[in-house]
This record gives C-alpha cells, sequence and structure tokens, in this order.
C-alpha cells in the first residue's frame, strides 16, 4: 500500500513538473462570451493534472496507533508567496500545509481550533484563521504556537448586537486584517494589526427605499432583524492582490456579485457577468480574476479589467472524473499558473494547469496592462489564429494599432470587440485628421454657396433668372398631397394656428397622414440602423421588421382608441379622424429631425454625446408640446381639462393592454377547446 502511494506520489510529481503532458482529458467545455453577450466556444484552458486529498496525513490516536487522516470537509484553501499551500480542513479542526507537489508538510491549530472556514498567510508566514464556531481570528505563527488572537470589538461604533461570526479573512499590506462575518450587512470588518477596530469596510450598497426606512422607523426590533433579511447579504469570500487591493465575492446578488475596492472601499470594476453562487475568488500575480461556483462547479476567469477570458467545469453527478466538482468552496492559484480547486463535498483539491492556449492569452494581458501594446500584438494575432472570435484578442490587436497610428485599423478592430470607449477615442483621431486635411475646402464651400445664392436672388430679381425652376416649385408646392405633407413644417413653427387649420381649414387629411405614419416608419427604421453605434444599444443584426411595426404602431393607434373614447364621455369635440390625424402631425418632429441627428451622430464621439441626447430629448419634448396642443384644440378643452384627457387616456392605454392580454390568453383556450372537440368527433366517426 505504501509503495502505491509512492508511485502516486512520485506519477502526480512528474505530472506537476512536465509543463507540457496533461494528464487527462478535460471532461468540461470552456467558453466565452463575444461582444453582444452571446457564449462562444473556445480551446480548453486547463487541464486537470491531479488531486491532493490529505490520505498521506497520518495521525497517532490515543491507543497509539497510526491511522491515515485525511482532509474532512475543507471550507477555504491559501497560497503563500513560496507556493506553500494551505486548507481549512475545517471538519478535522485544522490547518493543513502541503507543498507544490501536493505532499503533506504538516498541519497547525489541532488542539485550538474548532471550526476554521478561512485561512491567509501573510508575507512574514504569519498564519490567519477565521473560526466560525469559537467566534475569532486566530494569528499563528510559523511555528504554530498562537501569536495573537483577534475577538469581536469592544468599541461603541461597532455595536453591541452587531455579529461577529469570522468566516473568511486577509491581511492587507499595513497589516490590517479584514474579516468575512456571517450575518454582518455594514461589510468587511477592518480590525488593526492589534485587533482594535477601524471601521466597516466594502459592504453591498442598496438604493434608497421610503418604505424600507418607514419600516426601520416604525418595526419593533424582531420585526426589523426579518427586515434585514430581506437586504443585500455579505461578502461570502475575500482576496487581496500584490497591491493591497480588496476584491470581495458575494453570493445571492444579481449586480456587482465581484468587485475590486479602492482605498475608499469604491467598485473599481464595472458590473460583470458570474454566477448567483460565487464561493471563493483569488486573483493572480498579473491580477487576473478566478471565481468559483459552489452549485454548478463552474470556474470562471476574468482579465484584470474584469472582462470574462473563460467558463468551465461542472458538476460531477458521479462519473468521479477528474476536473469536475461537487461542491467546491474554495480557488488559489500557484505562482506558475495552476489553479488549486478546493471541494467540500469530495473532500479534495484538484489541480488544473493552464494550457498552450491559456498561457497565450495570459502573456498577451500582461503585455497590454504593462501598455506594451506593440509588443502584446504577436500574442493576439496568435490567439486569432486560434480563435477568431476571442473579443479580448481584437481589442488588444486595436490597441496595438492605434499606437501605430492605424486609426482605420483601429476602428475596425474596436468594432469587432465591442469596446465603445476606444472606438470613440480612434474615430475623435480619424476625424481630427480629415477635418485638418479638409476643414479649409469644407468653409470655402459653405462661403461659396452663400454667396452664390446671395447673387442668384439678385439675377432673379432683377433680370427673372431661373423662373422657371421657381414656377415649378411653386406648382409642386400647389399640389394638395404635398401641400398637407408640407403642412408638418407649419405645426412645428404655429402649433396652435396649425390644429385651428387642421380643424377648420381640412388642411390634412386621413390619406395624408397615412402616407406621414408609413414614411414615421421608415425613419424609425433608418434611425436604429444607422445611428451612430456610440449612441446606439440595438444591434442591428437582430433587427425584427415586425417588432418594430408592433412597437410603432400598437401604442399609437392605442392612443388615438382610448384618447377619442375618453374625450366621448369629458365633453370633447373631436372627431376619431381629427385625433387620428392631429395625432399623426403631433409627431412632426420626429418625422423632421430624426434622419439629420442619425447623421450628424455618424460625426460625433463620446465626447459630444451631450449634444446627441440633447437633440434627441429635445425632440421627444417638442412632439409631447405638439401631441398636448392637439388634445386641447381638436377637442377644445382647457389646460386642466387637457391635462386630465392624456392622464386618462394613458390609463385607458394600460387597461386596453390588459383586457388585450387576457382576450389572447382565452382565444387561445378557445381554440384548443374547439380543435380538442374536432379530434375526438374525427376519432369517433372513423
Amino acid at each position: 500500500m505504501s509503495r502505491l502511494k509512492n508511485i502516486l506520489l512520485l506519477t502526480l510529481a512528474t505530472l506537476l513538473l512536465t509543463t507540457s503532458t496533461v494528464a487527462a482529458e478535460a471532461p468540461f467545455i470552456t467558453y466565452t462570451f463575444d461582444k453582444d453577450g452571446d457564449p462562444i466556444y473556445t480551446q480548453t484552458a486547463y487541464q486537470p493534472i491531479g488531486t491532493i486529498d490529505g490520505f498521506d496525513i497520518q495521525v497517532t490516536t490515543p491507543d497509539g496507533e497510526v491511522e491515515e487522516e485525511p482532509l474532512f470537509q475543507p471550507e477555504d484553501i491559501f497560497i503563500d508567496k513560496d507556493d506553500m499551500v494551505y486548507a481549512a480542513d475545517t471538519g478535522n479542526s485544522r490547518i493543513v500545509i502541503f507543498d507544490s507537489f501536493g505532499n503533506f508538510v504538516r498541519t497547525v491549530g489541532e488542539d485550538v481550533l474548532s471550526k476554521p472556514t478561512g485561512v491567509h498567510v501573510d508575507e512574514e508566514g504569519f498564519i490567519y484563521v477565521a473560526d466560525y464556531q469559537k467566534k475569532k481570528v486566530y494569528k499563528f505563527n510559523n511555528d504554530g504556537s498562537i501569536a495573537f488572537e483577534y475577538e469581536k470589538p469592544e468599541a461603541t461604533i461597532f455595536g453591541k448586537k452587531s455579529p461577529f461570526n469570522p468566516t473568511k479573512v486577509i491581511i492587507d499590506k499595513q497589516k490590517n486584517v479584514y474579516i468575512v462575518s456571517k450575518g454582518s450587512m455594514q461589510g468587511l470588518i477592518q480590525l488593526g494589526p492589534e485587533g482594535e477596530f477601524l471601521g466597516y469596510y466594502g459592504g453591498n450598497q442598496t438604493d434608497f427605499d421610503l418604505v424600507h426606512q418607514l419600516q426601520k422607523m416604525l418595526y419593533t426590533d424582531k420585526q426589523y432583524r426579518k427586515l434585514m433579511k430581506k437586504l443585500p447579504p455579505s461578502a461570502t469570500n475575500v482576496a487581496v492582490n500584490e497591491e493591497g487591493l480588496i476584491y470581495t465575492a458575494t453570493a445571492g446578488l444579481e449586480n456587482q456579485a465581484i468587485k475590486k475596492l479602492n482605498v475608499a472601499g469604491e467598485n473599481l470594476l464595472q458590473d460583470i457577468s458570474t454566477s448567483f453562487a460565487i464561493s471563493d475568488i483569488t486573483v493572480d500575480g498579473e491580477n487576473n480574476i478566478y471565481a468559483v461556483d459552489s452549485s454548478n462547479g463552474y470556474i470562471f476567469e476574468y482579465d484584470p479589467d474584469g472582462n470574462l477570458l473563460f467558463v468551465f467545469g461542472g458538476l460531477n453527478s458521479g462519473n468521479q472524473r477528474l476536473g469536475l466538482f461537487k461542491s467546491p468552496s474554495g480557488i488559489a492559484v500557484s505562482n506558475d499558473g495552476r489553479l488549486f480547486i478546493l471541494d467540500k463535498k469530495q473532500s479534495n483539491i484538484q489541480i488544473l494547469k493552464p494550457t498552450e492556449f491559456t498561457n497565450l492569452i495570459h502573456t498577451a494581458i500582461s503585455l497590454s496592462s504593462d501598455g506594451k501594446y506593440l509588443e502584446s500584438e504577436d500574442y493576439w494575432n496568435e490567439v486569432l489564429k486560434r480563435n477568431s472570435m476571442f473579443s479580448l484578442a481584437h481589442n488588444g490587436i486595436g490597441k496595438a494599432a492605434f499606437k501605430k497610428g492605424n486609426y482605420e485599423k483601429a476602428l475596425e478592430e474596436f468594432k469587432l470587440a465591442g469596446n465603445n470607449k476606444s472606438l470613440s477615442e480612434a474615430y475623435w483621431e480619424l476625424r481630427r485628421i480629415w477635418l485638418m486635411d479638409n476643414l479649409s475646402w469644407v468653409l470655402s464651400g459653405i462661403v461659396l454657396f452663400f454667396i452664390s445664392l446671395f447673387i442668384l436672388k439678385k439675377l432673379y430679381r432683377k433680370f427673372g433668372l431661373g423662373a422657371q425652376i421657381v414656377r415649378g416649385w411653386q406648382a409642386f408646392k400647389g399640389i394638395q398631397i404635398v401641400t398637407e405633407l408640407f403642412h408638418t413644417f407649419r405645426m412645428l413653427r404655429h402649433p396652435v394656428d396649425g390644429y385651428y387649420e387642421l380643424k377648420k381649414n381640412q388642411r390634412a387629411s386621413v390619406f395624408s397622414a397615412t402616407l406621414l405614419l408609413m414614411i414615421l416608419f421608415v425613419v424609425h427604421l433608418f434611425t436604429i440602423l444607422e445611428t451612430n453605434v456610440l449612441f446606439s444599444n440595438v444591434d442591428s443584426k437582430n433587427v425584427n421588421i415586425m417588432t418594430e411595426l408592433y412597437k410603432i404602431y400598437i401604442p399609437l393607434f392605442a392612443w388615438v382608441i382610448c384618447n377619442y373614447l375618453i374625450s366621448t364621455i369629458n365633453d370633447g369635440i373631436g372627431t376619431f379622424k381629427s385625433v387620428y390625424v392631429g395625432t399623426v402631425y403631433a409627431l412632426s418632429p420626429y418625422l423632421i429631425f430624426s434622419i439629420p441627428l442619425t447623421i450628424m451622430s455618424k460625426g460625433l464621439t463620446n465626447m459630444e454625446f451631450v449634444i446627441y441626447d440633447f437633440s434627441k430629448k429635445a425632440i421627444i419634448l417638442w412632439s409631447g408640446f405638439l401631441l398636448f396642443m392637439m388634445v386641447k384644440e381638436i377637442h377644445g378643452y382647457e389646460i386642466g381639462q387637457t391635462m386630465k384627457n392624456m392622464a386618462l387616456s394613458a390609463a385607458g392605454m394600460v387597461m386596453l393592454g390588459i383586457i388585450s392580454f387576457i382576450l389572447f390568453g382565452l382565444s387561445n383556450q378557445v381554440i384548443d377547446f374547439v380543435y380538442s372537440i374536432f379530434q375526438e368527433v374525427k376519432l369517433r366517426v372513423q
């Protein structure tokens, strides 16, 4: 038996030392997400190469017998700067230390600890252990003796009723202790080196909720404790990088489940895609982030900016394959990039080695993070040769092209990567170059245009030059349908007169309104397809014509119907026809200005976003104002009656939507019922 164990250990050591040999085929698929958030398969990122289960740990029983005592329900893992592996062996109430090859070295805290759930080792070799059952954090010397004990702070600001249930612990550069305490909603408990309470750090924030604030004032303590259960949970785990920045992971949060905190406790990462059951988080020497999902057995890897690189792993459903997990509770990474995944239910540590593809990406990210974009270009190109869908590679090549001044290539690469911020910078440079080359010509052309226009007017008035063209234009404007369509411009300048003329002089017809309604859809399609990608969140490839038809026409006709019905019971004098025509003409600002605004967006960058945003809101407000004037003038209302009518019309639209939904559901059931009867009759006849 002993010989067999030695052979297994030797095999494991050989596998760990041999970087090019794969010990086992990965039993999982690896994928990432493209710029649109869709999952795409990619090359295998990590290969499982072995396990550590602690079967070489031997203890002497009180009877003097030597027995094996492997890991049992471990809950946390840490790897120090010398690649020594520390496991919080919770079920055996101890800390177990292995070397980087998985060989057992020694244990710590066997006679002290009760339920160790978190372990961390500082640069001087002190071992910090969070003991949940004893409600303490122990600081051990390297020889295993106790150096200090951190207990519940007695400071008034900590609060007598505040819980102190340590589950995880880390140390920063200043030797301050950060403790994850179960039930602590305020954040991590921050203690000084001598145990003094410094405050809470990096708590999960909630939006202001007036109802909750009133409940807090009026409820009893018992009721309020129930309320607290609805608040965001405390952090699940914590990590610190070599620079002293702290990372937290929180299970159960929909947003910001993974955070990278600055000194002020503010999150430096955007909301990143992850799971609801993150149990641990760690950071490697290049600040790449790794997280593990305890429910589904997935491993997530992110670059230093929080961009998702890989998702892999999975649940062990009984086939006992290396690389699958039952309940991974901890993750750590060695200096050579191997991942050590602690599994609580399987009571072991699985080791995964990065593949050549992953090492290539790590090298490229490291160079890019140091600003060495040109040096990283070859690595990113190699990544794209193997996976052309890898968005991060397009981003890296785009930065290299930008550095070289090749802004057109940078623009294309940033588009493929979906990096709108860098895309804007590349576009800014291209626009600057174009303006430097052509601005003088453009200004000269504008001046010549106005001079020419002035001269032509003079010539027309004095000699009648171009009189035929002017007469033709006047005749064209005199065509009835053209006059009705041009009434949209009249609505912009004089809305009161415009609606009066619609009502009294019949300056518009149902035909012209219907024609404008068709133009409205064309304008809408042009807007969503051609707006600068910097200002649009619509993917033109996923635009569905029928969906866009519903978006435009269903609300519009619902408004016309409801407004007419409401007006009939509120002394409104407008007819259905006048409401229909007036509503369509109220959209004149959208019909006239949307296409110019869309074209203008092509020449703007993120820095001029305020211009686009202001113009867009102005169009909406202008249309809303014309709609208000339509109701007032068409129905002959005062201002108060107009507001009441519009509010009731909006409420009527909601009711109409609910009734339509119910009728649609019932109609399906009726159709199913009739079809069932038909099938029954058909069978009986046969």
